[in-house]
């Protein structure tokens, strides 16, 4: 997936979660044309961790401040990994996503 420069200022966002919350673990991710996928840890041991609404929000907002605009949906949407079958899952998931962004209803080439 090649990013403009939208989805730079959003990877650049992502890649410094960690610079803003010590301790919290940017695992893996994708910026895709109209949305993005993320695995982040937080670690049970770790004291006063923000929770991921935290998190996801201030996010949105430093993407926004960057970019002069708001380019987000309300909401997001969330899941726990619970075991190591669904982490996997997850993971090959978001791997693959670029592969199949042509047939997703809202591709267009450039």
């Amino acid at each position: 997936m090649v990013l403009n420069d939208t989805g730079q200022a959003v990877a650049a966002v992502i890649l410094a979660i960690p610079e803003h919350y010590p301790g919290i673990i940017l695992d893996k991710y994708v910026v895709m044309p109209n949305h993005i996928h993320l695995i982040l840890a937080i670690p049970s041991s770790l004291k006063n961790a923000p929770n991921i609404s935290r998190i996801v929000l201030q996010f949105k907002r430093a993407v926004s401040i960057r970019l002069g605009k708001s380019i987000w949906q309300l909401g997001f949407h969330d899941h726990i990994i619970r075991d190591e079958r669904e982490y996997q899952e997850i993971w090959n998931y978001i791997d693959n996503n670029p592969l199949k962004w042509a047939l997703d209803k809202y591709y267009r080439e450039a």
